[in-house]
């Protein structure tokens, strides 16, 4: 149960660790995860001996290199990121909008991929690696609507929404009904529920087997997103369909037990 518990803690101790603020210290992490400093500290001297974090000079802690290795790992597999990437670009070249790819990650949003408009007023959109919370956003929703209602009351619902703007969801049956409307027209908007004047669309993608495991969405200012509305939600519930069949595909040739590249002889 013990080893359980500190499993449980390492997430939130990873979570601290952002572009904003890369470096921690035992003081700052054990406040902000609420734990004694020496429970802190054996967390960090845990994830330092496994790679994912290093120790710094003054008994400061960033991420680790291990990471890398993960990354290239994850690269080196089919994953729904690689199969949107094409998807993405056409897309935003298209209708010179900017397009996002996300996944749920502990039922928050994280945003994969992106790919900014070309537009003289343009949104520039969420960050890769950035979290938002999934009742706000287009393709939070979309992801939300594929999980039980007992999920959603336990992870979502359980807890105030966060209000980020005067059209945000708060009311957890307004939620719900939301999600059912996605599951019925298969697609998502935010009408300015997590940016003011900020508008999108998104679409489920689905693997192999149908399970949906990312959204892909299309961002535009109100003022150029409302009168395209149905034109971007076709638009975007078919680059998402073109995505699932490209990711599907990939599924069926990837070999099994691929030789793995070694990290040292990786160029560059």
């Amino acid at each position: 149960m013990a080893a359980l518990q500190t499993v449980g803690k390492i997430g939130p101790v990873l979570d601290l660790f952002s572009v904003r603020k890369p470096e921690w210290g035992v003081s700052e992490v054990a406040a902000a995860i609420d734990v004694p400093r020496s429970s802190a500290h054996a967390l960090l001297s845990s994830l330092v001996d496994i790679g994912l974090l290093q120790c710094r000079s003054r008994g400061r802690y960033r991420i680790g290199w291990r990471v890398v290795e993960l990354n290239q790992t994850l690269q080196g597999t089919v994953d729904v990121r690689s199969c949107a990437a094409p998807t993405l670009q056409t897309l935003s070249e298209t209708y010179n909008e900017t397009t996002h790819l996300a996944i749920m990650d502990r039922y928050r949003v994280m945003y994969v991929d992106k790919v900014v408009g070309n537009q003289v007023i343009n949104v520039t959109g969420a960050r890769i690696g950035a979290h938002l919370d999934a009742h706000c956003s287009a393709v939070g929703k979309v992801l939300l609507a594929h999980c039980s209602s007992a999920e959603i009351e336990r992870n979502i619902t359980h807890k105030p929404l966060r209000r980020l703007t005067p059209s945000t969801i708060t009311n957890p049956a307004s939620l719900q009904a939301e999600l059912q409307s996605v599951l019925r027209t298969g697609c998502a908007f935010d009408s300015g529920e997590a940016v003011t004047e900020v508008h999108c669309v998104a679409a489920p993608i689905r693997d192999e087997l149908g399970v949906v495991v990312a959204a892909l969405s299309m961002t535009a200012p109100s003022t150029r997103f409302v009168p395209a509305q149905n034109e971007y939600r076709r638009a975007v519930i078919s680059a998402a369909a073109e995505v699932s069949r490209t990711l599907a595909r990939a599924e069926d040739i990837t070999p099994v037990g691929a030789p793995e590249t070694p990290l040292h002889a990786v160029a560059g």
